[in-house]
């Protein structure tokens, strides 16, 4: 389960490990250290906002490395974030009138740790983007999209169902964070391709039409995702530690400037964004505190 080995990316790393979108994460498994796992992640994330991260956290020192890394990394904390906040989404749309405020808040939380994951994924230069990463998904795939990742997918669906069951007033900050990630993303998009063409555009192919199952398994292919059952405690660890990671990268080689039309607080404010959930612990089907930095 943590064996290192090198990824498709050329990034030594452990491989993700992660259920099918939609299965349940149950509250134990047959590992014993699942707890420990999780308290050792969170003392490395502390320790890493403190100044003092710790070896196994820290990034290669050069850029060109760390241009891979940051590609893999980033895309793993996003695949994690995503699958806890498909079910924060879901718990939303069955929640109770008292709860729909903290869940909206945990909810939107986790869409701001997405949006920093995305700038921070992205944040090499477009001419390393077009040299080193485009060229590496292009002998993927020609069509090679972020379309195809499972765990993404089953974002949108959930949000649908949520924006459907409250008023656009009950989940105004959902909503917000949402408009900022789609401004994120299309930021960091017309930074690495100014042209605007996207590898499944290229290809002939248009957005929104569904990839097969053999390129959902070749999206986690690439990205070293394994899919196994996973408990609650296990999963929240393995996304802390992600988290860890990123965090000591932000913190020892900044974000740089932030693209044209993205929203200042996602580099002002980024490491307070991205680990005010893993700080507020995994959330349960009932939450009863929404995550520090938001209110319900």
């Amino acid at each position: 389960m943590t064996a290192v080995a090198p990824a498709p990316t050329g990034v030594a790393a452990p491989a993700l490990v992660l259920p099918m979108p939609g299965e349940p994460l149950p509250a134990k498994c047959r590992r014993e250290d699942c707890e420990e796992r999780l308290r050792r992640a969170l003392a490395a994330l502390r320790e890493t906002l403190a100044g003092h991260p710790p070896t196994a956290l820290r990034p290669p020192a050069d850029e060109v490395s760390r241009v891979r890394y940051r590609w893999l990394i980033g895309h793993h904390a996003a695949f994690g974030v995503w699958q806890s906040l498909a079910r924060v989404l879901h718990a939303l749309t069955a929640a109770s009138e008292a709860a729909v405020g903290s869940l909206t808040a945990w909810a939107a939380a986790l869409y701001d740790t997405y949006s920093v994951l995305f700038l921070y994924a992205g944040s090499c230069t477009p001419e390393l983007y077009a040299a080193m990463l485009r060229p590496h998904m292009t002998a993927a795939h020609p069509a090679f999209s972020g379309e195809w990742s499972r765990d993404h997918a089953s974002v949108r669906a959930a949000l649908r169902a949520a924006r459907d069951q409250h008023s656009p007033a009950r989940i105004a900050p959902l909503t917000r964070a949402v408009k900022d990630n789609r401004r994120v993303h299309m930021a960091v998009a017309g930074t690495l391709v100014p042209g605007g063409a996207s590898l499944l555009q290229q290809s002939g192919r248009h957005p929104g039409h569904g990839p097969t199952e053999d390129e959902q398994a070749l999206y986690d292919d690439y990205f070293h995702v394994q899919r196994q059952p996973l408990c609650r405690v296990a999963h929240w660890a393995q996304l802390v530690r992600v988290l860890g990671q990123c965090t000591a990268d932000i913190a020892g080689h900044g974000l740089g400037l932030a693209p044209e039309g993205c929203p200042e607080r996602f580099t002002r404010d980024a490491l307070e964004l991205l680990t005010a959930p893993a700080l507020a612990g995994e959330p349960p089907l009932q939450i009863h505190r929404p995550p520090k930095g938001r209110k319900a």
